[in-house]
């Protein structure tokens, strides 16, 4: 999040208590990015960029002329392109120290703490399904189709008691410094009406797309394996991913494909040739930090993030073939999980990144998601141990990682 953009919305509020229910927050590097109260919510479709670009836009623009320097949108991309993305323009928003917001954040957690007691754990895939899936992936591969597809699963957490929603964002923060936090309130239909909308929370460590003026940044990970708290394992760990075969083609496949969206419009791409090794708190992972200056410094970023989504981390390659098969192998549509969630401005710019490492928290209810990259040497047993390590983050925030794993042992 780069000085001259964020860091000059006023501060117009004291921050008070934050309510999930209707505020959003996102968070990069040491700044975050606070709403206060509904100004607009609104829903636009995705499969026409330019037309998803041009709505935003013309959104933006009214907002300024009511309220001069308040002009952002937050929004959620879902990943599938034949669905809505939703967006909500706050009344008031404000950027504040990530240190300090995190403070305030613990400080109402304790007035209000409850424990998060498990009752049950409900797979909408469990390990059978999906090490299947992972063998009919491989099928693809021997038939010379694809290249990569990813495979993710839900799992249905049920909860005694309404969740202390608030208690769940501040672990997050307090537990994962690093990465995009972000809190994102969901969108009742009218249908819905009596129902919780419920919240979309996370943090997820890859950077999609952020557009500062006429330069792009991405920060694109494909190939993972879990940390350990033994130095020596942590080192082994580290030397065995950047080795691998499997992952370093799995990470080459989506810098290619980034390069073919990208190139064509920027004067200027660097991508580096060897990736490095970024962590967060459960997961290691492949990491490369891609850098451009756009031929058209007025391209907007919700329009550069929409045509990289969704990017082979996340889909497959080819993206369009991957596409098509992965909601016949998972057996259920992904929602906005996969998607990408952030904010833009009326001048073009923003921040968008991938919505892993994350969960949708709805009364006694959270629904949590992983998935992992299937190339032809992925092994189904491993992606599946896979999975389970990176539902880690949000097991952590919700202080039942141990609760889980007895409950799931028989599956490990």
């Amino acid at each position: 999040m780069h000085a001259g953009h964020l860091s000059d919305v006023p501060q117009t509020q004291e921050l008070g208590e934050f309510r999930p229910e209707q505020d959003c927050l996102f968070v990069s590097g040491q700044n975050c990015l606070v709403s206060r109260g509904v100004a607009q919510r609104f829903t636009l479709p995705i499969s026409d960029t330019d037309n998803l670009a041009n709505r935003l836009q013309q959104a933006l623009n009214n907002a300024a002329k009511t309220n001069p320097g308040q002009a952002i949108a937050f929004g959620v991309v879902p990943f599938c392109k034949q669905q809505q993305a939703q967006f909500i323009i706050p009344e008031q928003v404000s950027t504040l120290d990530k240190q300090l917001f995190a403070q305030c954040l613990s400080a109402q957690h304790t007035r209000a703490q409850t424990p998060n007691r498990l009752q049950s754990v409900h797979y909408k895939q469990d390990r059978a399904h999906f090490e299947q899936t992972v063998r009919d992936a491989k099928a693809l591969f021997a038939d010379g189709e694809l290249d990569k597809i990813v495979l993710s699963k839900q799992v249905e957490l049920q909860f005694e008691q309404p969740l202390d929603q608030v208690g769940v964002l501040s672990q997050l923060l307090a537990q994962s410094p690093s990465g995009y936090h972000f809190s994102i309130p969901g969108q009742l239909h009218d249908a819905d009406a009596q129902r919780d909308a419920g919240v979309l929370m996370g943090v997820s460590p890859e950077l999609l797309l952020r557009k500062s003026d006429g330069q792009l940044f991405s920060n694109p990970l494909a190939g993972s394996i879990p940390r350990d708290p033994c130095p020596s394992v942590e080192a082994q760990r580290r030397s065995t991913l950047f080795a691998s075969k499997k992952d370093r083609y799995e990470h080459a496949v989506v810098l290619q494909d980034m390069a073919q969206i990208l190139g064509p419009l920027c004067s200027n791409l660097h991508i580096p040739e060897q990736p490095d090794l970024l962590s967060t708190a459960t997961m290691w992972h492949l990491s490369t930090v891609i850098e451009g200056t756009l031929t058209d410094p007025d391209q907007p970023a919700i329009a550069l993030a929409n045509r990289l989504h969704p990017t082979p981390a996340l889909c497959g390659k080819p993206t369009e073939l991957a596409y098509q098969h992965i909601d016949a192998l998972e057996g259920h549509g992904r929602g906005l999980f996969s998607g990408i969630v952030g904010w833009c401005d009326n001048q073009g710019n923003g921040e968008w990144v991938v919505v892993i490492r994350c969960g949708y928290l709805q009364a006694n209810l959270a629904t949590l998601f992983a998935g992992a990259g299937i190339v032809a040497a992925s092994d189904p047993s491993s992606e599946w141990l896979e999975t389970e390590a990176k539902l880690n983050t949000m097991l952590n925030a919700l202080d039942v990682r141990h609760a889980y794993h007895l409950a799931t042992k028989h599956t490990l």
